[in-house]
């Protein structure tokens, strides 16, 4: 269903791949369980000890979505603070936590009612717990993140705010604009503790 990124976890053996979507999935399996996937999920692999092994294993981390209007629901980490679509970049920070990033609907209509514009999400891998970083401005892709090597600083891309004429003045009030966003939390500390 459309692999978009792949992150590996720098502390253990696992891999992460976001499938995106496919909204014209018509068969299952057990990697990809809804037909008409419009939200997409997330998998996760293990090497089992070696990256040259031909055998893994593998589960999936989450099933995005808005669960009164998916067929399967969504896995038990979404809730209704952090429902989203189309899950797509990924990134660890050395703490070994996982961001993600989405590239989906925001028309917050319909089978998107509520999911808000595009975000960033920090996950524990371990718990499965998933917060709501950022939401970017209307009609924006969020992609690409850069960690310093202090978690301390993240640099952020956003694309294409106000894409097809949408009410957009991204970023500083005039034409909207594709830019590169920087961000500190305001005590210094570590970004996603």
């Amino acid at each position: 269903d459309r692999p978009e990124w792949v992150a590996a976890d720098p502390n253990s053996d696992f891999v992460y791949v976001t499938l995106t979507n496919n909204d014209k999935r018509e068969e299952l399996n057990a990697p990809n369980p809804r037909k008409n996937n419009i939200y997409g999920h997330i998998l996760r692999f293990v090497n089992d000890g070696s990256h040259i092994n031909t055998k893994f294993s593998w589960d999936i981390f989450l099933l995005a979505g808005n669960e009164p209007f998916s067929e399967t629901g969504a896995s038990k980490n979404i809730n209704k603070d952090n429902i989203f679509n189309s899950p797509d970049g990924l990134k660890f920070d050395k703490y070994s936590r996982l961001w993600i990033q989405t590239d989906g609907k925001y028309s917050n209509k319909g089978a998107y009612a509520n999911m808000g514009n595009n975000q960033m999400f920090c996950a524990d891998p371990l718990s499965g717990e998933l917060r709501r970083f950022l939401s970017g401005p209307i009609a924006c892709e969020i992609t690409g993140v850069i960690i310093s090597d202090d978690c301390k600083t993240m640099l952020v891309g956003v694309q294409h705010p106000g894409e097809k004429g949408a009410n957009s003045t991204f970023p500083y009030g005039k034409t909207p604009r594709s830019t590169i966003m920087q961000i500190r939390k305001l005590d210094g500390g570590i970004l996603g503790s």
